[in-house]
């Protein structure tokens, strides 16, 4: 099986019809293919392998210059260049099996494929989105069980994710040319803070890639002067102890694109695999630049701001965070992926959001958005405006959920000392209240989000007032819609706690509060 030149990336054609193709395919033959059939973690490997491979082939694009022509120069220079690394690509070669170590074993002496059936680990630990270890899955009952069926296709493109969201913890050891591996791991570069991803997309699979291929002038901006260093199978690590290899595979922009976080060893004819901690990737919390496709934002922290990664919460929607992700990046400072500075002043685009939240070893949750980004939202009038009417729809959502409490606490008695007693559990108590408006309410707040951008669009013109007038008046009919489903009105009592509960949500002037009132935070918070 070679990863260069046999099918394995799953593609869509504009009609819709999927099919697998190779990386020599996806990237010379990208115009043929709409976009990647894959889940949102697993677009960001792909897509991190597609980059890497470009820039090795053009050895570029240095500049705008450079970076104009690539539609033009990149299937000819990948097709060239997979021609001369073909052989690196060979997933079971003997001396260089692709993004694995060939002299993996449980014991120093030992060969990797002499290694006993019970030092082998299922296969089913690469894929995050089957039962295995720590993950559970709803519906996948057959755990680590051998008996389980990989294609071939699927385990490259887990291994490749795996390599690059494998979060830290426990892991069993494993010998690297006599040098044994650490019980313990580290987290991949892409897992960290459970951050948010973006891309651009364009009209077909080669025009995404294009789109997300920073310049070299760009890149020196965030990581330094020094070499932008070489794909990992270029120059593969031999050892622990190789450090110009190590060197370049960690800390430099183009080795890091395709990781080897965790040391692996397919097994030749069965769903089996060693596996072990591999080379240690610094991360922003380190000291290091950020991901390329990730967002830096600046969070208060008591009197000081600081700079934090953009992370995903599984109850808080991408397009609440679209503001902060659209920001062009400033070196050393704040903003978005690095992509977004090819991105001309006046021309939209459209921007792929992928997420991938873990809690610990633990994976929480996936998601994947697509928003078109109108020009002025990229200026500083449209995302101030856009973050305005963000503070609107959480304002109101704050009201709801005081509108719910005291509801609660009008046909519950005993509410108001059930909070007393939970301490500092009565967060996650009142959410449990909470959850089944809010999921009614910003579902239906999002299913309407292209009235905020009609806004946006039309900020500047007559049209600005009245498109604004129509979000918010969606914003509070969709709080009114959720109270009515969560609170009955079947006995005079609740319809009395129903009434106190609306004159809290629907006064006869509605105020949308940008500033959140005393005891609103608490609120907030859980609900975010």
């Amino acid at each position: 099986m070679n990863v260069a030149f046999d099918p394995w990336i799953p593609v869509v054609s504009p009609a819709g019809k999927q099919e697998f193709v190779s990386l020599c395919t996806a990237i010379t033959e990208g115009n043929r293919f709409a976009d990647l059939a894959v889940r949102p973690h697993e677009r960001v490997a792909l897509m991190r392998l597609f980059l890497s491979v470009s820039h090795a082939a053009l050895k570029g694009p240095k500049n705008y210059s450079e970076w104009k022509k690539v539609p033009q120069l990149l299937p000819r220079a990948v097709e060239n260049y997979l021609g001369e690394w073909g052989s690196v690509f060979e997933l079971f070669h003997k001396v260089t099996p692709w993004l694995q170590v060939s002299s993996l074993s449980k014991k120093e002496s030992q060969n990797s494929l002499e290694s006993a059936a019970e030092d082998w680990t299922p296969l089913s630990k690469l894929n995050f989105s089957l039962a295995t270890g720590n993950n559970s899955t709803l519906f996948d009952h057959g755990g680590m069980a051998e008996t389980r069926a990989f294609l071939m296709h699927d385990t490259i493109v887990s291994m490749l994710t795996y390599q690059c969201f494998s979060p830290g913890g426990l892991i069993s050891q494993v010998f690297w040319n006599g040098d044994q591996s650490g019980k313990s791991s580290k987290d991949a570069p892409c897992v960290t803070a459970s951050m948010l991803h973006a891309f651009l997309r364009g009209k077909n699979l080669l025009e995404t890639i294009h789109l997300n291929l920073p310049m070299f002038e760009d890149i020196h901006l965030h990581y330094g002067d020094g070499d932008l260093g070489r794909p990992v199978w270029e120059l593969p690590p031999k050892s622990m102890t190789d450090l110009v290899p190590i060197e370049n595979a960690t800390k430099t922009y183009i080795g890091r694109l395709v990781p080897m976080t965790r040391l692996i060893r397919l097994h030749s004819s069965r769903p089996l695999m060693l596996m072990g901690d591999g080379l240690v990737y610094p991360s922003y919390t380190d000291g290091f630049p950020q991901e390329p496709t990730a967002t830096i934002i600046l969070k208060q922290k008591g009197k000081e701001q600081e700079r934090k990664i953009l992370s995903y919460s599984p109850s808080k929607g991408h397009w609440r965070q679209l503001s902060a992700v659209i920001i062009k990046r400033k070196a050393g400072g704040t903003g978005g992926p690095l992509s977004l500075q090819a991105i001309q002043d006046g021309h939209g685009c459209d921007l792929i959001i992928a997420a991938f939240a873990r809690d610990q070893a633990t994976i929480v949750d996936t998601a994947e958005s697509l928003f078109h980004i109108p020009p002025l939202l990229q200026t500083e009038i449209g995302t101030t405006a856009y973050d305005a009417e963000v503070k609107a729809a959480e304002a109101i959502a704050s009201r709801l959920g005081w509108a719910i409490d005291i509801y609660r606490g009008e046909i519950d008695c005993g509410w108001e000392g059930k909070i007393k007693m939970a301490g500092p559990s009565k967060g996650e108590l009142k959410s449990k209240l909470h959850s089944p408006a809010f999921t009614h309410y910003w579902t239906q707040v999002e299913k309407n989000l292209r009235n905020l951008l009609l806004h946006i669009e039309s900020i500047g013109t007559e049209a600005a007032i009245p498109t604004r007038e129509a979000w918010r008046n969606m914003l509070f009919m969709s709080a009114c819609a959720a109270f009515r489903i969560v609170c009955g009105q079947e006995s005079p009592r609740q319809m009395r706690a129903f009434v106190k509960g609306w004159n809290k949500l629907a006064p006869q002037k509605l105020e949308l509060e940008l500033e959140p009132e005393s005891g609103s935070s608490e609120i907030k918070e859980e609900e975010e």
